[in-house]
């Protein structure tokens, strides 16, 4: 009997099923945070709510298992001794970014913005006209044929 589905990864996650993570709220030294820029080597800079920019790392045990974007709500352990750097312990996507917004946790005025190149195609900074003079063309191939 061969088994046509995959080899042993799909195996492994045969059994596994969708699962919600659990809502996870801040505690004392946490902030939630907004991550701006990805620098690189699982190191971030972030926005936090507090109105501070600072520079986060990602923990050792979200590393190579979850991944962080651009404009991300994450939630981040600040640090006693460093004022400007942080480490982001726990990520949320946007149903709960949602859940905790309608909870109150996170302030109305931060919105998750999705980069849409297509977003503003109204108006782009280019304007165009259409003319077509079709005694100009009959001159240009007139001229041509010569």
């Amino acid at each position: 009997m061969v088994n046509k589905k995959g080899g042993k990864k799909h195996k492994r996650n045969k059994n596994a099923g969708f699962q919600t993570k659990e809502l996870r709220f801040k505690e004392e030294g946490q902030e939630y945070a907004q991550v701006s820029k990805c620098c690189g080597n699982c190191r971030f800079e972030v926005l936090c709510f507090d109105g501070i920019q600072r520079k986060a790392t990602l923990c050792g045990a979200m590393r190579k298992r979850q991944f962080i974007n651009s404009g991300q709500v994450v939630l981040v352990s600040l640090r006693d001794f460093e004022d400007g750097k942080c480490d982001i312990i726990d990520s949320y996507d946007d149903t709960q970014f949602r859940k905790l917004k309608q909870q109150g946790c996170i302030p109305e005025s931060i919105k998750l913005e999705q980069d849409n190149e297509f977003e503003d195609l109204e108006d782009n900074g280019f304007d165009f006209e259409v003319s077509h003079n079709s005694e100009e063309d009959e001159e240009e191939i007139d001229l041509d044929e010569i």
